[in-house]
């Protein structure tokens, strides 16, 4: 017996919605920081982060 829609789990992320997710918080930091240190720090984290994200072209490049 299949799944009816709205019953169907919900398909995992994985590691593109961590870094995601990672990212979101972080700006959500960088808006509220008050020091320009505090700013230049969780932009390095920002850039650091930003080198995870898959990008989504290359999975379906293949494909037509």
């Amino acid at each position: 017996m299949g799944y009816g829609r709205r019953d169907k789990p919900e398909q995992k992320t994985g590691r593109a919605g961590f870094v995601e997710a990672r990212l979101e918080e972080l700006r959500r930091r960088w808006e509220t920081a008050t020091t320009d240190r505090e700013k230049s720090e969780v932009s390095e984290q920002i850039r650091e982060w930003q080198a995870f994200k898959p990008e989504r072209s290359a999975s379906t490049g293949g494909r037509r």
